[in-house]
């Protein structure tokens, strides 16, 4: 039997990865999550899924966890959404910075066999080809800071306190799970609007690109990434983390599609007649267009994305209709 934690298991990913493993009823699934942005709702009841509220931030949260004997952790909660950092900077930190701090001093303490932590998209530089691990890297938001400044701490944690670890870079997640609201994608908050026959509002000029990926892509990525056995402790903490062979992963579907045909997309899906509306692109958004390379993760970990816009979109409106979303939760 194996015992597996996933911080942020409320979450679309979180709870997703949560119903994957806990499949296996050899696999024992302990959840920690405040509930700050996930929906306990999107977790299944299971005898092997075991739920424990409160921050990464409490000691007494990481102990109850911890005392389950945990073997691999899969760290994926966090303060989410570049707005939301930029308009709470101190909580992006305290949750992204010293959380992930708290999970790898346990990871130490209980000796883990091995902690997979979910980085994101939002630190790379703007560049005309695509993204890939050891490319350049910019920092617009505190969102996109913490999750990099994570990234070293689990860097440095696999080098001096060897703890194994991996590091996957998410794009553009979307799928069931993923609720409305004010910090939320763009898919969700597009469906939520057509549903209800509003105009999609498209931040620029609908010619933006971005690799959206449908949530089972993401989950077999990350599971994969986990499952790798060429993950090594760096022998060398000066090497630059990034040139590092094994340790971080793109996870992406790498189709890129317009913002504008997207919203095409979903409007037709919805058969919402209310059409689309334009607005200036927020400040710290300076990415036209998200490209990205795979190629290291189809080489090392055979992954490939399955699931295409068109299939995805339709899988995320099943959802969306199965659901009794309340209007006041969505802000």
């Amino acid at each position: 039997m194996k015992n597996i934690l996933i911080t942020g298991g409320f979450g679309a990913i979180g709870a997703a990865l949560a119903k994957k493993l806990s499949d296996d009823s050899n696999n024992k699934i302990i959840i920690i999550d405040n509930s700050s942005s996930g929906h306990e709702s999107n977790l299944l009841k299971r005898d092997n899924i075991v739920k424990i509220y409160g921050s990464l931030t409490d000691d007494n949260v990481i102990k109850d966890a911890f005392s389950y004997k945990i073997n691999l952790i899969y760290h994926l909660a966090a303060n989410f959404a570049n707005q939301n950092s930029v308009d709470n900077p101190e909580k992006d930190l305290i949750t992204n910075g010293l959380g992930t701090i708290k999970i790898l001093e346990a990871a130490v303490k209980y000796k883990i066999n091995k902690i997979l932590y979910s980085s994101s998209s939002c630190i790379y530089k703007p560049i005309e080809g695509p993204f890939v691990e050891n490319g350049p890297l910019t920092l617009t938001t505190p969102y996109a800071i913490t999750k990099l400044l994570a990234e070293y701490y689990v860097y440095f944690y696999n080098s001096f306190k060897k703890i194994p670890s991996v590091i996957v870079r998410y794009f553009n997640c979307y799928g069931p799970g993923d609720y409305p609201g004010k910090f939320r994608s763009v898919v969700c908050n597009f469906f939520w609007k057509a549903i209800n026959g509003e105009q999609l509002t498209i931040t620029g000029d609908g010619q933006e690109t971005r690799p959206f990926t449908y949530i089972d892509d993401i989950v077999n990525g990350t599971i994969l990434a986990m499952n790798n056995s060429d993950n090594k402790i760096s022998q060398n903490y000066f090497n630059h983390p990034m040139e590092e062979k094994n340790l971080i992963y793109n996870i992406s579907n790498p189709n890129t599609v317009k913002i504008k045909d997207l919203a095409e997309k979903i409007n037709n899906l919805c058969q919402n007649k209310s059409g689309i509306t334009y607005q200036a692109m927020r400040d710290w958004d300076v990415i036209k267009n998200r490209n990205v390379s795979v190629n290291k993760a189809r080489n090392d970990l055979n992954f490939n994305a399955k699931i295409n816009i068109d299939e995805g979109l339709k899988k995320t409106l099943e959802w969306f209709k199965s659901k009794d979303f309340d209007p006041k939760n969505i802000n």
